[in-house]
């Protein structure tokens, strides 16, 4: 496994793993349609030696006083509130967020923009399991960014996501209004990956050389 586990205590470390093992049984059997790109990438990171990814323990404090991940280069932190129950579960389950949180993270350490790992988060997991939609405050990402992401792009008139081959992914329904800063604490603000820089086919020319407004950080403000 190309995933390095840092400074987690034995019951997180434990949790990670298993979230990890979620991932990897839907990136084998798809809930919803992905680039055929994206799933190699988000594979590579779980399966194959390199590249490495790093996640690291970041308790509740610092970074991660209100937050829940955040992302740069090839690691990730994964704060405390990661590992608390998503407030949909069903109570006789109680199911960890963490599986949702880890996937918006790892999409865009995939070249991911915030689009696109609100899409994927929303397409591949439930509320119940942890899935968060898009506030106002992440429509306003959206807009900055011309409604688009590395790997799809929304109509913002009927919320509508396609890939790039135009393949529906889903349709968000209307956002709430925005929340206070770091609403989601931190998850994602959507800057690109490490392995961002090209597109994988080449298939946006134009696009690959253009770096991401503001240079934010990813992991979610919202």
């Amino acid at each position: 496994m190309a995933i390095r586990l840092r400074d987690f205590p034995a019951r997180e470390a434990a949790a990670v793993r298993r979230a990890l093992a979620t991932i990897r049984r839907r990136l084998e059997r798809p809930p919803a349609p992905m680039p055929q790109d994206l799933r190699q990438l988000l594979h590579a990171m779980i399966a194959r030696p390199r590249p490495v990814v790093d996640l690291v323990s970041g308790g509740a404090h610092g970074a991660c006083r209100e937050g829940y991940a955040r992302s740069a280069g090839y690691r990730i932190l994964l704060c405390a509130k990661a590992f608390l129950p998503a407030p949909r579960s069903a109570r006789a389950h109680r199911a960890m967020r963490l599986p949702a949180v880890l996937f918006h993270e790892l999409i865009h350490i995939a070249r991911g923009w915030e689009l696109d790992a609100e899409t994927f988060e929303n397409a591949w997991f439930s509320a119940e399991e942890g899935a968060r939609l898009p506030d106002g405050n992440d429509w306003a990402i959206f807009a900055e960014e011309h409604y688009e992401g590395w790997w799809v792009r929304v109509d913002p008139r009927t919320r509508r996501v396609t890939d790039y081959a135009d393949r529906f992914i889903l349709r968000f329904p209307p956002p709430s209004p925005p929340g206070p800063k770091g609403g989601w604490g931190g998850r994602g603000s959507g800057r690109r990956g490490p392995a961002a820089g090209r597109s994988p086919r080449g298939e946006r020319t134009g696009r690959e050389a253009s770096p991401r407004p503001g240079g934010r950080a990813s992991g979610r403000t919202a």
